[in-house]
């Protein structure tokens, strides 16, 4: 037993990307939900805050300050690097989503992006493929809710992307 609380203190404490100490796992949640009464819908993302950093960095060559309170200051780069990584369409079409806000909660950061789609929705599907260029074992969790209808999954480096049906 000592072992191995030892071999996870090792892990914690070691040094990563930039000086600063790596996670453990690498996970990300993306939250979907439509408005039940017209068609707008919010998506909403978590993800380690210096993972996100890195993942710009690699992208853009910019470096993005997402702590101290000015995640918002970042949001055209925040944006333009998940919709390189995100999409989603909803019978076919793509949802075209805009940033609406965030929050920092310890290392970890929340971001909200709103879109419009059809009220009816048949199908969704997704592609998430970000930060998984820099880490191979990254799990994206979606919970997708829709009127009474829920779905959750995990999409990985083996499989991006996802399409769910209605009825």
């Amino acid at each position: 037993m000592m072992f191995i609380l030892t071999a996870w203190i090792g892990i914690l404490s070691w040094t990563g990307v930039a000086g600063k100490p790596p996670h453990a796992i690498y996970v990300s949640v993306i939250e979907i939900e439509q408005n039940s009464v017209d068609s707008n819908g919010i998506i909403r993302i978590k993800v380690f805050m210096n993972d996100l950093h890195d993942a710009i960095f690699n992208q853009t060559a910019k470096h993005v300050d997402l702590e101290n309170n000015s995640c918002n200051n970042n949001k055209e780069l925040v944006t333009s690097y998940f919709k390189d990584h995100l999409s989603i369409k909803v019978n076919g079409s793509e949802l075209d989503y805009s940033h609406l806000s965030c929050e920092i909660n310890d290392i970890s950061i929340w971001f909200e992006f709103t879109f419009s789609a059809v009220k009816q929705w048949r199908t969704l599907e997704i592609k998430a493929d970000y930060l998984i260029e820099l880490f191979p074992t990254q799990s994206n969790i979606v919970s997708i809710a829709y009127e009474e209808q829920k779905s959750m999954f995990r999409l990985t480096k083996g499989e991006t992307q996802k399409t769910v049906s209605f009825d």
